[in-house]
């Protein structure tokens, strides 16, 4: 334990010569890296230099294990490891998400969802910081109860397949919305109900003719594999670019 702390102490040295020193060490043992990852964790810290080693060392498994996500919830809860590496992002989550289900056992649609999460919960879109990545991420939105269109929808989605709800995303150009047998519904904007003729004039503002080509289900990983991409452009934006290069890997995957 003593090592370990004179170790993360050395993490603030200014000396370039120590700093490239327990870089090369720490990059090349993983054990080490680990346990000085641990300690830090444990003492909420996350020191920088500390944090790009253990991203580095993560990224490949991390980008093979969202390519083998083969649904939307084995997905978001590897997205955020991004931010913070090695976190158990999935139990919270999950349990969050179960939680919310819960406390609308007689919802009879996704309307209904909608409304419960949008009135009684304060979940809205981020007007402020919208590139923010924490936008992204959905244990950041389910703590902030902000969020992108698409992380709005996936976070609508996932409580409605915990009641067996018939929902559908739909990724128009530059917008999520969510569809329900009863029309549309824009969860960016506090959950309100959104005609079939204000699809078309979204997607014209954007240069395309009609929203017809994009009213089908997006699927889990056309999902997933947006959200990283929103991600490379939050990180670009704060100049991260080890995160956006994750990212990257995570939206080609």
């Amino acid at each position: 334990m003593a090592s370990l702390d004179a170790l993360l102490q050395l993490l603030d040295d200014p000396d370039p010569a120590v700093h490239d020193a327990l870089v090369n060490r720490l990059s090349g043992d993983a054990e080490l890296l680990t346990q000085a990852w641990n300690l830090a964790l444990e003492r909420g810290q996350q020191p920088a230099v500390l944090t790009e080693l253990v991203l580095r060392h993560d990224a490949e498994a991390l980008v093979d294990a969202f390519a083998e996500a083969d649904h939307l919830e084995a997905g978001v809860w590897l997205l955020p490891r991004i931010d913070l590496p090695r976190n158990d992002y999935r139990t919270a989550g999950m349990r969050a998400l179960d939680e919310l289900a819960a406390r609308i056992p007689q919802a009879t649609d996704a309307w209904m969802v909608a409304r419960f999460l949008c009135d009684d919960c304060g979940f809205t879109g981020a007007r402020q910081e919208y590139d923010h990545p924490h936008n992204s991420l959905l244990p950041m939105v389910l703590e902030r109860r902000v969020g992108l269109p698409i992380s709005l929808v996936v976070l609508w989605v996932l409580v409605c397949r915990r009641l067996n709800l018939a929902c559908d995303p739909i990724a128009l150009p530059g917008h999520v919305v969510g569809r329900w047998p009863g029309g549309y519904i824009d969860l960016f904007d506090h959950g309100q109900r959104i005609a079939r003729e204000d699809l078309d004039q979204r997607v014209q503002s954007v240069g395309e003719v009609s929203a017809a080509p994009y009213l089908a289900p997006a699927s889990d990983r056309a999902l997933l594999r947006r959200m990283a991409r929103n991600l490379v452009h939050a990180y670009m934006k704060k100049n991260d670019r080890l995160r956006a290069t994750i990212a990257h890997g995570l939206a080609t995957a």
